[in-house]
């Protein structure tokens, strides 16, 4: 079927179950960002890809909701069916939940369904729809009998992740909830968050692509925790260490009667913006319910010691890696078989030569000329192109062992333009103005992300993601709950934070410049007006001279970027070969 084909027989299935609109949510059971292929519906009916957005089908209409780093992407990929592409954050442009209420009469009804939809969510369009007087029918689903093909869940193996490399056991780390748990007065906490059950049972899997995760929910109680999986992905090796820990193994789709068999007295602690309405409703109804944030959400953002020092050696791995593909891209010839997807192979084929590589960290962005405007770009066969001259973008991660990793370079494969130029000192002040900054304890990133925006915002110009986000240890690549950002998150810096650094700007049909460090964030020092933080690069690749105007930098962004610089060609020229070598220190020569 194609995509009108399918929007055809979703319309008869709600008339025939008298549903005027039907959202489509870009989610699975686990409110994960990336989802497995089993969950990909908005995909699967739209044909857009990108990792955000919205479909809405009603009896008249089909719409697609997606923010600004998929407007292009979106457009092209919807194009020709009956989806109209309505950009979030554009100007008189209204969210799905206003053009529902708008569009739809009073006593209309719109389906969708429960277990993609958090509790948070759920209440909300509940109150929404309800002032309308439109009603809300969580319990729709008429994706799965038409999806005739759909993938299966996948199978992967759990493995166990050494506190070697973790720092804490999964003892420790349950010692620690449970005393969260003590403090809210919870005698049990659900958690369905992938990277939540996978940090704090020190567990590692391949079910969610490029995420090293396991599809699961988890029950912990006082003395007991019980894993709800598909048993077939833990071995009787891995089982017999989980029960010596107290942790025991159920089917994955057991945990609705789990919940519906809870004891009447017991206290569950569960976090509403990600346990979904399906599990909510199997609670049983005379359990307490304390509605508060995971505690492992806090607990993992603060990296330890241990995992601190892997990050530091991993950084040195990674950026090896990354400067040894820069200095074979720029020595290729232009030829049909440089493209970007046949660079991003080549990047991971360098990746894999570094000690405890395990995968991508994400599906990474080649994006060569007006595609590196596309802000998270994905190439596909259809979308391919050869690389010549110009603007080339290369956003990319690892998952190693010793940490994961996330960098941006932008280059340029010919003599840039005065604007070019202009645009990437723009973006490297922005950067430089975060990367060197000292903020008080208690700052948020909201006020740190003004930094990376001020010379854009003096130029009128602007770009439209966050300025970083966190990042886990051997884990998702975006993690909370700290973020750069211009939403107002309060959610204060502390130490043992890691974030990206990305400011960028981007010109649609012509070219984007985004640069990536890793930070972390450490003490500085302390005096008569409190105490002061900084941030520590993680990332070490140079910034690329022939894109700089050394005129519009200070005198301190000059000494900052020649120290930055003399730390890359310290840390990374032992580890390449004599013309890299040679290469990376004139890439690195002191600006005067």
């Amino acid at each position: 079927m194609n995509t009108d084909e399918k929007i055809g027989y979703i319309r008869q299935l709600m008339k025939d179950n008298h549903i005027d609109a039907l959202i489509i949510a870009d989610n699975d059971p686990h409110q994960s960002e990336y989802i497995a292929d089993h969950w990909q519906a908005r995909k699967w009916l739209t044909g857009f890809s990108g990792s955000a957005g919205t479909a809405v089908i009603t009896l008249e209409h089909a719409v697609l909701w997606t923010d600004f780093r998929y407007y292009i992407q979106a457009a092209k990929q919807i194009k020709g069916s009956q989806f109209e592409l309505y950009k979030m954050g554009e100007p008189d442009v209204p969210g799905f939940e206003k053009y529902l209420v708008d569009t739809l009469k009073p006593g209309s009804t719109i389906g969708v369904d429960g277990s993609l939809l958090s509790m948070d969510s759920a209440k909300k369009y509940k109150a929404k729809f309800k002032e309308k007087g439109v009603l809300l029918n969580i319990n729709i689903d008429f994706i799965d009998p038409l999806w005739k093909d759909r993938p299966l869940l996948p199978k992967s193996k759990a493995f166990f992740f050494s506190k070697q490399y973790a720092g804490k056991s999964r003892r420790e780390k349950l010692e620690q909830i449970r005393d969260r748990m003590e403090d809210f007065g919870a005698s049990c906490h659900l958690m369905a968050t992938l990277d939540d059950i996978a940090w704090t049972l020190n567990l590692r899997g391949r079910d969610i692509h490029t995420n090293p995760v396991n599809i699961a929910f988890v029950l912990i109680l006082s003395k007991k925790v019980t894993l709800f999986l598909n048993p077939e992905k833990i071995d009787n090796g891995l089982e017999n260490r989980l029960n010596q820990d107290g942790i025991y193994i159920a089917e994955y789709g057991d945990i609705d009667d789990a919940l519906s068999n809870l004891e009447d007295n017991e206290t569950i602690l569960l976090d509403p913006e990600n346990i979904n309405y399906r599990l909510f409703q199997s609670i049983n109804k005379k359990c307490r319910v304390i509605k508060k944030t995971n505690p492992a959400i806090a607990l993992k953002a603060i990296k330890n010691k241990i995992e601190i020092s892997h990050l530091e050696q991993t950084a040195v791995k990674d950026g090896t890696a990354v400067v040894n593909f820069l200095f074979w891209l720029e020595n290729q010839n232009d030829n049909e078989s440089l493209s970007e997807i046949s660079t991003a192979d080549k990047l991971y084929e360098f990746r894999k030569e570094q000690d405890l590589f395990i995968d991508n960290s994400f599906d990474p962005i080649m994006a060569y000329g007006d595609h590196s405007a596309m802000c998270h770009y994905s190439a596909t066969s259809e979308s391919d192109v050869v690389i010549g001259k110009g603007m080339f973008l290369t956003d990319s991660g690892g998952n190693y062992l010793t940490g994961t990793t996330d960098i941006t370079r932008t280059i340029c494969r010919d003599r840039a333009t005065k604007q070019q130029i202009k645009d990437y000192t723009l973006v490297l002040k922005g950067h430089i103005a975060v990367a060197a900054t000292l903020f008080p304890t208690g700052t948020r990133g909201y006020q740190i992300d003004t930094l990376a925006r001020q010379y854009l915002w003096n130029q009128g110009m602007d770009f439209g993601h966050g300025t970083g986000h966190g990042v886990g240890f051997f884990l998702c690549v975006h993690e909370g709950p700290a973020k750069l950002s211009p939403h107002p998150i309060d959610v204060k810096l502390e130490k043992g934070m890691v974030l990206t650094n990305e400011p960028g700007i981007y010109r649609e049909g012509e070219y984007g410049i985004r640069l990536e460090n890793m930070i972390l964030v450490e003490q500085s020092f302390e005096n008569d007006f409190g105490a002061f933080m900084k941030f520590k690069n993680l990332t070490y690749c140079h910034f690329e001279r022939d894109l700089i105007d050394r005129k519009m930098l200070s005198q301190k962004e000059i000494d900052w970027l020649n120290s930055y610089h003399a730390k890359v060609y310290e840390k990374i020229s032992p580890n390449l070969g004599h013309d890299a070598a040679l290469w990376l220190r004139d890439k690195t020569e002191t600006f005067e």
